[in-house]
Order: C-alpha cells, then sequence, then structure tokens
C-alpha cells in the first residue's frame, strides 16, 4: 500500500480536529485504506460539504458518496457523445480515463469509415472498462484534452463546468487568468488558517510513525 501522503492527512487530521476525536493509526489507517486512492482535491472538497451539513465525523462510506463514488460513470449514450468530439483535433474535450479509453478503440474503426461499428465498438468497450473501474472501486476522474483551437477551449471548459463535469477550482487551471489584487492576500489567509491545524497533524504523523515502529519489531 502506498505512503500516506500529508495532503490526506491534512484533510483527515482537520476532521478529526473540528469534531473533537481523538486520531488513532488504526482509524487514519481505515481512512486511508478505503477513500485514499480518490484524488485530494474530490476529499477536500467532499470534507468541506460535509462539514457545512452535519454535527458528526464522517465516515469513509459519507465521503465517498459526496464524491460520486465509482457508480455514477456517464451512461454508454452520455459517454459517446462527449468521446465523438475528439474526432476534431480542434476540439477540446473533458473526457474520463473510461472514455478516452473506448475511443482509442473505436478512433480506428471511425477513421476508416464506419460510424455505425465506431459506435458499437466504443460502447461495448466503454462498458468494459467502466465495470473493471466499478469491481476496483477505482474514482471518477475528468480531465480536459485541449484541442487546436484556443478560441473553442473557452467554451468547451465552461459547459463542461455547467454540466458538473468539472469544478470551478479545476476549471480555473485551463480558463485565462484573471487580475487578481486580492491574490497574495488570500494566500497568506488561508496559510494563516492552516497553520492552526499543523501541530494536530505533526501530532497524528508521529503516531504513525510510532504504530509503524511497533509493527516492525514485533
Amino acid at each position: 500500500m502506498a505512503k500516506i501522503t500529508d495532503e490526506f492527512l491534512t484533510v483527515i487530521g482537520g476532521l478529526l480536529e473540528m469534531y473533537g476525536q481523538q486520531a488513532s493509526t488504526t482509524k487514519v489507517n481505515i481512512y486511508w485504506s478505503t477513500i485514499g486512492q480518490y484524488p485530494i482535491d474530490s476529499l477536500r472538497r467532499a470534507a468541506n460539504a460535509w462539514v457545512r451539513k452535519s454535527e458528526f465525523m464522517p465516515k469513509p462510506a459519507d465521503l465517498i458518496k459526496l464524491m460520486g463514488g465509482a457508480g455514477n460513470h456517464l451512461s454508454p449514450d452520455e459517454a459517446w457523445s462527449i468521446a465523438i468530439l475528439a474526432s476534431d483535433e480542434n476540439n477540446t474535450v473533458v473526457w474520463t480515463n473510461e472514455i478516452a479509453k473506448a475511443w482509442a478503440q473505436a478512433e480506428i474503426v471511425y477513421r476508416n469509415g464506419d460510424k455505425i461499428g465506431a459506435r458499437r465498438t466504443f460502447i461495448e468497450a466503454y462498458e468494459r472498462l467502466v465495470n473493471e473501474s466499478m469491481m476496483y472501486c477505482r474514482p471518477i476522474e475528468f480531465f480536459v484534452s485541449l484541442g487546436n483551437d484556443k478560441s473553442r477551449r473557452v467554451d468547451a471548459i465552461n459547459h463542461a463546468i455547467f454540466t458538473g463535469l468539472l469544478t470551478q477550482e479545476r476549471a480555473e487551471h485551463y480558463l485565462p487568468k484573471p487580475e487578481n489584487n486580492f491574490a497574495m492576500l488570500e494566500c497568506k489567509t488561508e496559510q494563516g488558517a492552516s497553520d492552526n491545524s499543523l501541530s494536530h497533524i505533526a501530532n497524528i504523523r508521529q503516531m504513525l510513525k510510532i504504530g509503524r515502529a511497533c509493527v516492525t519489531s514485533s
């Protein structure tokens, strides 16, 4: 199993601190083994959403539900409507790994002029890939494949925000950066707020080291 990251400890440690719960090696490891594979940005958003609605510490299943779980993939028809955009290299496409991989198989058929066969190939591959992802509880993550036409990028990304495929935070990486006179102030404010939890996170990190040492020496 991969090593627990500092970013993950910050999120889970922050939740434990906020809800007044004592951290333990077992507890942190359970969270890591069940939700550690999810993108840290998704986990951070899920944690923020949870604290706004509940006064109780979330279970891993609660956070997985907020992150969309592994069973909320687009339908084959929805996925195809996205994949077909990639037939034009000028288009910017927002899609998942499953859609991209299925299109890679269908594209060969499509370029040979068999559009009906390409759609059938895509759907068969997509369903197989989705079933495999669900079997291994892989999280759903959309990413951007930038097209050659820069004028279409903003529209494509804004549409992905509108339809919920991308968050505003994620999309800002691809959108033109506006001037922000308050950026430095906000950065300092956020850093100051996180510093209040550094001691708590450090204690959890030390606890995990002790726990590993005990396992190694036993």
